[in-house]
């Protein structure tokens, strides 16, 4: 296959750290919240890259077999794709009232009345 250069920049997305989940779990047992979870099915997909990533159309599009088709969103496979995600999510808890926290950045808080 034809492959797309290397982002320049940097591609690290983090992750949330075992004493982050702990220190969330005991906040919420003592304040007696709740603790919710969810998972995003094909997460990446909401996200936008900014690499151009070029495919050849394939035999499951007829109509357009052997074109050259630009790809809009980010892909499971590309380097940037985790990178893309989280700030695509990140701009939507921002616009929910969430910040990060700043001792553990993939921890988001909102302030309750």
């Amino acid at each position: 296959g034809h492959l797309t250069d290397a982002p320049v920049e940097s591609v690290y997305s983090g992750v949330v750290s075992l004493r982050g989940v702990r220190f969330c779990i005991f906040l919420a047992e003592l304040n007696e919240l709740q603790v919710w979870q969810t998972d995003v099915g094909n997460a990446y997909l909401e996200a936008f890259t900014k690499e151009k990533v070029y495919v050849i159309a394939g035999p499951e599009f007829p109509e357009i077999r052997g074109h050259v088709l630009v790809i809009n969103k980010a892909l499971y496979g590309l380097k940037s794709s985790g990178l893309r995600w989280y700030e695509r999510f990140a701009d939507v808890l921002r616009g929910m009232g969430f910040d990060s926290c700043p001792a553990e950045p993939e921890i988001w808080m909102r302030a309750c009345a």
